[in-house]
């Protein structure tokens, strides 16, 4: 069946219209009809029970003009006259100009039966396929069974009988679909079963109780009788706002009220961060109102802290779980998460959720808020160290200590106790005379830097000398009161040329590389520069007077931080310089008598200490280093010992 509505249709309910008739007719070429059935019909209106002004078999052409619901209007000849008449579309077939006509099964109407027999035929087929309706059965083969009826029916000769089979007909085929859910097709029959006997349709359908097919029934006689022009429809959602598209095109935003001259259409609705809608949509009523709720689109999150066990806060709201956990769903979107556990430092950051493959994942190292003292070694009290400055430590966690008494440099077990192996060469240890810092490559190698000298000595780790460099002066061998020293991945040599305001790079054989710096306090200047670490990266800090500087290896300046002063992320010439494996980094505020931490972008952790020689104060802090355990031993010269903080935790 096609039909065509729209704004304007004029549909005057006391004109008797025939099954599936639209008053504005499908133009189209003609087209060469083929009758399939024999004894077929043409009326000379478009309507089931309507007058026959011929009859034809099988394999006659018809050259239809135009289409009218189901029904082909038809030119053909009778006894010499040229006839205008209608055919049903199920009692023909559209044919090519080539197509054999030869072949077509007769239905069983070919036969000659009695108007009883084909209308006990007819009435035994509906109530096969009324049953399986009913019972909710086989349903599409109950409506296959029930559409070919509809052209025997108009082998009945009787046309009052031949209404009422049609109408019923109709109106199971419309159950059948209903019964599907297929609620336009439902109407469709429906509205046919009215168009071809109103009084009748309205009786059978009378004891129909089921809500939903009442809907049905009760529009599909709106439409017939011409009560429904145009339905409309107002979408809102929660949030508004959204894009609607109807069957495919964008008609604005929501809240929308939309008008269509058919019940049935498809709308589409988007939000970014949402999930999209898109549903057909069937109205049982010429004005309607729906809400759409969208849900939010988001992902999971896998959320990691070391240490574990933290609040989360997300957004402000504290999520029940702790860390290390996973959040189900997240929505789409911009937040905020904080992560927080006693002893450390809360963890803040501000991101946003996009669409991605599987959860996002977020790992956090939590600093500590606090450090407290744990251990020392040395003190003012004690001999063993006189004036101490520098501090390194190896792969085994061994420590090597300089400062300036009988023995240069001293070896220290991961446990703290002194080791005495160097003592063996104390002569030659010996060759130094004002030891600052000290560094060790990777084939064990100590490098120690001379300020009276001005020069860097070589030794290996048994303590025997291997070779020095370097003089007092300013040319590129030259150092003026050399201070901090570092190795790289590949033991290249750097130092802290302090008076000469420089970094130097020199090969583990004490060859000259190149140098960076000059006089001055903008970026990749110098004023008097004194502690140096190398990362794994091979990147190179610096501490200068009043601020801390980072370059790669060949000098080529990346940022910096700090200025003179005391609050914190402020220096007062910061001297000692460390970096862990978690890239975060100690420096020792040396005038401040403080240390200072920061993560790797130079955002200001922890400080503690201040000037002092009780526990936890310091007192010209230099040296510093940091083992596997996250340890962080820190050198005193004036209070001659090394002091070891770990963090304060639950």
């Amino acid at each position: 069946m096609m039909e065509k509505r729209g704004i304007n249709i004029n549909r005057k309910p006391f004109i008797f219209l025939s099954v599936l008739i639209i008053c504005v007719s499908l133009v189209f070429s003609s087209i060469k009809l083929e009758v399939i059935a024999n004894n077929a019909h043409i009326k000379i209106k478009p309507e089931i029970g309507g007058e026959n002004i011929a009859q034809v078999n099988a394999g006659t052409i018809l050259i239809g003009e135009e289409k009218r619901g189901e029904w082909y209007k038809v030119n053909f000849e009778k006894e010499g006259q040229k006839i205008t008449g209608f055919i049903h579309e199920m009692l023909v077939k559209v044919v090519d100009e080539g197509e054999s006509q030869s072949r077509y099964l007769e239905t069983s109407l070919a036969k000659e039966l009695t108007q009883e027999e084909i209308t006990a035929e007819i009435n035994a087929q509906i109530e096969n396929s009324k049953k399986s309706i009913r019972e909710e059965q086989n349903l599409g083969k109950a409506i296959e069974a029930l559409r070919p009826l509809i052209p025997k029916v108009f082998h009945v000769s009787d046309l009052h009988t031949q209404k009422k089979l049609a109408t019923e007909i109709y109106l199971w085929i419309g159950l059948g679909y209903a019964a599907q859910n297929k609620e336009f097709l439902a109407l469709r029959e429906i509205k046919n079963m009215f168009q071809v006997n109103h009084s009748y349709a309205l009786e059978i359908s009378r004891n129909i109780y089921d809500p939903d097919i009442a809907k049905i029934i009760n529009l599909a006689e709106k439409e017939y009788l011409g009560l429904i022009e145009q339905y409309y429809l107002k979408i809102s959602t929660n949030p508004q706002d959204a894009i609607l598209k109807i069957n495919g095109n964008e008609v604005g935003k929501t809240p929308k009220t939309i008008k269509s001259d058919s019940p049935k259409f498809f709308i589409e609705i988007n939000k970014k961060g949402y999930e999209t809608i898109a549903e057909e949509i069937f109205l049982v009523a010429e004005t309607s109102e729906k809400e759409f709720i969208l849900q939010k689109k988001g992902r999971s999150i896998n959320i990691k802290s070391i240490p574990s066990e933290a609040k989360i806060h997300l957004d402000g709201k504290i999520i029940e779980k702790k860390t290390n956990t996973t959040l189900p769903f997240v929505e789409f979107g911009n937040h905020k998460i904080k992560i927080e556990k006693k002893g450390y430092k809360e963890w803040n950051q501000e991101f946003e959720l996009e669409e991605g493959e599987g959860p996002l994942e977020i790992q956090v190292t939590l600093e500590a808020k606090e450090y407290i003292k744990v251990d020392q070694w040395g003190g003012k009290d004690t001999k063993f160290f006189e004036a101490p400055t520098g501090i390194t430590i190896d792969k085994q966690n061994n420590f090597y200590i300089i400062d300036e008494s009988n023995l240069k440099i001293k070896k220290f077990n991961p446990e703290g106790v002194f080791m005495s192996e160097l003592a063996k060469n104390k002569r030659e240890l010996n060759r130094l005379k004002s030891p600052f810092a000290i560094t060790m490559d990777h084939e064990e190698y100590i490098y120690v830097t001379d300020i009276k000298k001005h020069c860097v000595m070589k030794f290996d780790k048994m303590g025997n000398f291997v070779l020095s460099w370097g003089k007092e002066g300013s040319e590129e061998d030259d150092f003026n009161t050399p201070l901090g020293i570092a190795v790289d991945s590949q033991n290249n040599i750097y130092v802290a040329d302090s008076v000469n305001h420089k970094v130097k790079k020199f090969s583990h054989l004490g060859i000259f590389i190149n140098s960076w710096g000059n006089k001055g306090t903008s970026d990749g200047s110098f004023m008097y520069p004194a502690g140096i670490f190398i990362n794994d990266k091979d990147e190179v800090f610096v501490t200068d007077q009043n601020n801390l500087q980072k370059f790669t290896s060949n000098g080529e300046f990346i940022l910096s931080w700090g200025h003179k002063g005391t609050a914190p992320g402020e220096f007062d010439r910061p001297m000692g310089i460390y970096v862990d494996n978690k890239n975060c980094i100690y420096i020792s505020d040396t005038y401040n008598n403080r240390i200072q931490k920061f993560d790797k972008s130079g955002l200001f952790i922890t400080k503690w200490g201040s000037k002092g020689s009780q526990d936890n104060q310091l007192n010209f802090p230099l040296g510093i280093v940091v083992d596997s355990q996250s340890l962080v031993y820190v050198v005193e010269r004036d209070n001659n010992r090394i002091q070891i903080f770990s963090t304060l935790s639950e």
